[in-house]
């Protein structure tokens, strides 16, 4: 018998209006894909392969906290992460005043994932794995955005799981977080954002917990730097995490440069 939680994300996945196509009509390969149930075995109760667990149940998203998808606060999304399973679920009026509309699959997900869009909300939950190449495409009554969760294979599991391009987000650098303006507004008693540091997610991650450190990281204050990722190291005056550089890495992006002034390994500034 298949347990209660796969019973509902099956009975979900029907509800699944696959909306438009995306990128180019002309091409096949863009063409949403059906979204899948969960395997053969795990419905089955066999044995799983190695690193790979059961879809999670209600109970357990409901317990869950929240992971980061850049773009996904502006859209009123919520992100949960439980073991290698993200599920994204969109509802409300997102920053334009749209509501959900669809979810579309487009490339990746293993054949495991289970879409739903009906009654305003959509839903999406995917396995998140090394060597994942996903895109899918969220759409609501004003506009679409695509989703891209990636995590290239022989590196470590990414802090910011996926990212609605084109979605405003606090990540990029332009306005302060709703975490770090809580701490900002609770520690100077002050009654708007103008005079906060602007969002650093690395700081972010290092000290969720602590409102002083926060502030001191996202300001570039000594003793607060941030622990990086994979793929970042500490450089500048103010100690932010900065992409490494050099042969074979990812090339570094507009407005910066590859420089060895923050000693080797060279950075992105």
């Amino acid at each position: 018998m298949r347990p209660p939680a796969l019973l509902l994300l099956a009975a979900l996945a029907v509800g699944c209006n696959l909306g438009d196509k995306h990128p180019t009509k002309d091409d096949a390969s863009a063409r949403p894909q059906a979204p899948a149930g969960p395997s053969s075995a795990a419905l089955a109760g066999k044995q799983l392969p190695p690193g790979r667990t059961p879809v999670p149940s209600i109970a357990e998203y409901a317990a869950a906290r929240e992971v980061t998808v850049k773009g996904s606060s502006a859209l009123h999304c919520e992100t949960k992460m439980v073991r290698e399973w993200l599920r994204i679920t969109c509802r409300g009026k997102n920053d334009t005043g749209g509501t959900p509309t669809t979810v579309a699959v487009y490339r990746g997900g293993r054949g495991e994932t289970v879409a739903f869009g009906a009654g305003g909300v959509t839903s999406l939950i995917l396995p998140v794995l090394e060597g994942t190449d996903f895109d899918a495409k969220f759409s609501w009554t004003d506009k679409s955005h695509p989703l891209v969760v990636k995590w290239p294979q022989g590196t470590p599991r990414p802090i910011v799981v996926g990212e609605f391009l084109g979605a405003a987000s606090p990540h990029d650098g332009t306005a302060p977080s709703a975490g770090l303006f809580a701490c900002h507004k609770r520690l100077t008693q002050a009654r708007d954002c103008s005079e906060a540091p602007m969002a650093q997610a690395d700081c972010e991650h290092t000290y969720s917990t602590s409102c002083d450190k926060l502030l001191a990281c996202a300001r570039g204050e000594p003793g607060a730097w941030a622990a990086c990722p994979g793929g970042k190291r500490n450089a500048g005056v103010t100690g932010w995490c900065a992409h490494v550089c050099g042969p074979g890495k990812p090339a570094c992006g507009a407005g910066t440069e590859c420089t060895h002034d923050w000693g080797d390994p060279p950075v992105c500034l």
